[in-house]
Parts: C-alpha cells; structure tokens; sequence
C-alpha cells in the first residue's frame, strides 16, 4: 500500500501490431499527445510522454511576411513563364487520361 506520499505507478501491456505504412495506434486516450521516442540498442522501442514548454516566454516570433514580392518577380511565376511549354504538354496529356483514383472507383464499382 502505498504511504507518506509514495505513489504506486498501474501499468498494463497492450499488443499492438504495425501497420503496413509503419504507424502504430495507442487509441484515443492519447490523441494529440507528445512523445519522445527512443530506439534501443537491442530494437527496442520506448515512449516517453513529454509536454513542451518554451525556453523563454518573452521571447515572441515575427509573423510571417507573405505576399512581399510582386508575383511577377516572385520565382514561382519565373519557372512558371520558362516551363510555360512543358506545362501546357503535361496538361494536354493529363487531360486524356483518367486519374487512378477515379479509375479505382470505376473498377470497385465494376467489381474488377
């Protein structure tokens, strides 16, 4: 039993299995959640929850200037005038053919 404030720590294992795509899910009660992870020298695999603090609360960040440039001058719109041929080819190709998304829809709505 635990006394004079000593705490006793309820810990539990969970099997989980990883996902094709490499991700884990621990479920809801973790959503949003920061953790360090670190991986050992034998594999294994431990999460730390973590909260982050700022070093120094004073300290206040510059908001992002956006739209500074004329969009004529902006690089974008150069590669866009320099690429303008090949972009207008890309397009034209695209345009005769289906997007795989939409030719999975059509093969699931087949029963392919």
């Amino acid at each position: 039993m635990p006394h004079d404030g000593m705490t006793r720590t309820r810990s539990h294992a969970m099997l989980k299995e990883v996902g094709a795509s490499g991700q884990i899910s621990l479920g809801k009660r973790y959503a949003g959640q920061l953790f360090q992870v670190e991986t050992l020298a034998d594999g294994s695999i431990v999460m730390h929850p973590v909260k982050v603090v700022p070093a120094t609360p004073s300290v206040q960040e510059e908001p992002a200037r956006y739209g500074t440039q004329p969009a004529t001058t902006a690089p974008t719109a150069q590669w866009a005038e320099q690429h303008a041929e090949q972009i207008a080819q890309y397009n034209a190709w695209a345009t005769e053919r289906e997007p795989y998304s939409q030719r999975v829809r059509r093969w699931r709505s087949e029963g392919v």
